[in-house]
């Protein structure tokens, strides 16, 4: 036993995001063999608490179950490195681009790789330019797809503006692109070969938003992988979701979250830290190749380990 991996996992936070945060963490210690792990988990409340608690750490390794701001944006990757400790993710720089949805579309699509019209605006200058309808109104640094509108009309567009405002000070407003949902993992970190996950197709019950209810507590949503699509299609899905990866200098996992229409596929955004329940996309992908959600967990905390 003298040989285990000191594991701890940070959870919680202090984002909208905290909910599914904790599910993860629990998940996650859940799925680490005893036999291989000393786990222990921290609950991430403050800023001042975490680094606290990241001061007094004798770990091996960080497993970071904190999505949204301050898990995911960068802000815990920089502590974390201020101590030399390792952790599974990416690193800050990476993942403040990934949060940042505007930033993050203008770079995939100077590489050539196709998004959704789009606009940002700011709490302090709201001018929207001429939009057509209907169109998806999202904080431009949120998860989970809190926040997420779907508006038919310039009524509607004003209250998903103020909606969003309330999760971010910098609100996105992008076409509706009305076609297939896809989401694809990638695994490895910069100096591997990536491995990409099998895509996987959502369906929602009606048409409109993959929202947070639909993605945590709806029964009706339908996650179907092996995606059924051409082979053409998944190469193309696996192939864009490994350039994104790349491009941002991610590591660790990464899910990236695509739309099909009219024989285009559009580019949305790529996660950092994708939900790790057994019931998650990215652990249903890995399930698809025969790996087991422990042997999943596993393969990401090596990889931490290997930085």
């Amino acid at each position: 036993m003298s040989n285990r991996v000191n594991i701890t996992i940070l959870t919680g936070g202090f984002s909208n995001e905290r909910e599914i945060s904790l599910l993860t963490a629990h998940q996650v210690a859940k799925a680490l063999s005893p036999s291989k792990y000393r786990v222990n988990i921290i609950d991430i409340k403050t800023a001042a608490l975490a680094v606290s608690k990241i001061s007094k750490l004798k770990s091996d390794v960080v497993y970071i179950a904190l999505h949204g701001a301050f898990g995911e944006d960068g802000t815990l990757q920089t502590i974390l490195d201020a101590y030399n400790i390792r952790y599974t993710g990416s690193g800050p720089a990476a993942s403040a681009i990934a949060m940042n949805k505007r930033l993050c579309s203008m770079l995939v699509k100077a590489s050539g790789i196709l998004i959704p019209k789009q606009q940002i605006i700011f709490r302090n200058n709201q001018i929207i330019k001429s939009f057509s309808f209907p169109c998806i109104v999202k904080p431009n640094a949120s998860g989970s797809s809190v926040g997420v509108s779907l508006a038919h009309n310039k009524a509607q567009l004003n209250q998903c503006v103020t909606k969003a405002f309330k999760e971010d000070s910098a609100v996105l407003i992008e076409e509706y692109v009305l076609g297939r949902e896809f989401s694809c993992g990638v695994i490895g970190n910069q100096e591997d070969e990536l491995r990409a996950l099998p895509p996987i197709e959502i369906i929602v019950p009606r048409k409109g938003l993959f929202g947070y209810k639909e993605k945590y507590f709806s029964k009706l949503t339908k996650e179907i992988c092996p995606a059924s699509i051409s082979l053409d299609l998944k190469e193309k899905i696996e192939s864009i979701s490994k350039k994104a990866h790349k491009l941002l200098s991610c590591e660790g996992l990464t899910r990236s979250d695509f739309i099909f229409s009219r024989n285009k596929l559009y580019f949305l955004e790529i996660n950092t830290i994708p939900g790790q329940t057994a019931t998650s996309l990215c652990p249903k992908e890995a399930a698809a190749l025969g790996q087991s959600f422990p042997e999943f967990i596993e393969e990401q905390v090596q990889l931490a380990l290997k930085k």
